[in-house]
């Protein structure tokens, strides 16, 4: 039986009523660019700009045609580390790191072998932590399953042909793309975002159903929680499903996984944050994506999808796809908006890709070296302190620990 480690789904907002969220709200203010999105030029017209280019589509390096590509199926494959053309020492290097900030959980998956596994104070292997906003890579992978199946026609769609209560509202201009790609240009500060929405608000759907349009869809990209829950009702009219139900028919099922999705107090699946599932399952996600979609021999998840889902999906921020994070291309952005010198990850692969999380919870893919990394840990916001809260922005504790496991591969 899994064992639930956070607080109960329904409840991890409001059991957070604390000066918590003020103060990271005050602390992204006053890095003097978070509470504002970066400043663009009035005269360029972002559709008239030439297409990004991404990385290679997430499929593992090729392997010899007689090898079989191993699946966690029931359960990931054990190995050793060297076997594996990895340092086990320099494992080791990263684990302390992890251990030293909070971490729950360190995994490494190479050539699909689970090859070194740590658990952190008194977590284990069945325990379920909140994700945070790894569930936006959730939400995306939903929505490409089914655009696949046919339930979402197109991303182009206006949302508000899902959304009776946007019809006839200037709203109509926003694609399901835009909510996708983080460039609603639905109204947003860090104080309604986070603290107002996430935090105090009973109903979070009701909520993003009453942003305004700030400025027109595609002229910006601001990283904003409450556009992606209006993926929550989305898929409610398009389907027929909760989001929930629909990743456990869908994807959570196909992928072995036993998840769970956190709830508002109106009941409503947080689209935006915490899928609850252990370490183990979060990295089947990954393995998903480096192998283009496939599992075994079922396509869950088309190739094209994933493809377009893991290319810059606009021209402000090309550190993001569709609700994942990718390396490799400037100019690049945190997800409290902030500028970056250089690339998301300076010191990795290009291809690198991600879903990340508030508390520096991430799932790494590095297609061209056939790896995964997942890491879970503690809320940073439990410390009252706004260094270690703006630490997290900038993902440091994610580099203290990916930068050795990158330094243990021999080839």
């Amino acid at each position: 039986m899994l064992r639930l480690t956070s607080t109960h789904p329904a409840t991890w907002g409001r059991g957070l009523r604390c000066p918590l969220l003020v103060l990271l709200a005050a602390c992204a203010a006053d890095t003097g660019t978070a509470g504002d999105p970066p400043v663009r030029d009035p005269s360029v017209d972002p559709t008239s700009l030439p297409p990004v280019a991404g990385p290679a589509p997430g499929v593992a390096v090729p392997r010899p045609p007689d090898e079989e590509v191993p699946f966690p199926i029931p359960g990931w494959a054990t190995g050793e580390p060297a076997d594996h053309e990895l340092d086990p020492a320099k494992l080791d290097e990263a684990a302390e790191a992890a251990r030293a900030t909070g971490s729950y959980c360190l995994l490494v998956i190479r050539h699909g072998t689970l090859v070194y596994e740590r658990y952190f104070g008194e977590a284990t292997a069945e325990d379920t932590h909140p994700s945070w906003s790894i569930a936006k890579s959730y939400s995306a992978t939903l929505v490409g399953i089914a655009i696949d199946r046919g339930e979402i026609r197109s991303l182009d769609d206006s949302v508000a042909e899902y959304l009776p209560e946007w019809r006839g509202t200037e709203n109509e201009a926003i694609t399901v793309r835009d909510l996708v790609s983080m460039t609603s240009g639905l109204e947003w500060s860090v104080f309604s975002d986070y603290v107002r929405m996430a935090t105090f608000e009973r109903d979070h759907t009701e909520f993003a159903l009453g942003l305004a349009a700030a400025e027109p869809p595609g002229s910006s990209w601001t990283y904003h929680n409450g556009a992606v829950q209006l993926l929550e009702p989305l898929f409610r009219n398009a389907t027929g499903h909760t989001l929930e139900e629909y990743a456990r028919l869908h994807l959570w099922t196909p992928l072995g996984m036993e998840a769970t999705w956190a709830h508002d107090g109106a009941g409503h699946p947080t689209a935006y944050a915490n899928v609850l599932a252990t370490c183990r399952d979060h990295a089947r996600l990954g393995y998903l994506y480096l192998h283009g979609g496939r599992w075994a021999d079922r396509q869950i998840l088309s190739e094209s999808w994933v493809r377009e889902a893991l290319t810059p999906s606009q021209p402000f921020n090309r550190a993001y796809g569709y609700l994942f994070w990718l390396n490799g291309e400037a100019p690049a952005m945190t997800a409290m908006n902030e500028s970056l010198d250089g690339v998301l990850v300076p010191y990795a692969p290009p291809d690198l890709f991600a879903a990340r999380g508030f508390g520096n919870q991430f799932v790494d893919v590095i297609p061209s070296l056939d790896l995964v990394v997942v890491r879970f840990g503690e809320d940073p916001r439990s410390t009252l302190d706004p260094a270690t809260i703006v630490r997290d922005a900038r993902f440091d504790v994610h580099d203290d620990i990916l930068r050795p496991i990158l330094e243990s591969v021999r080839r």
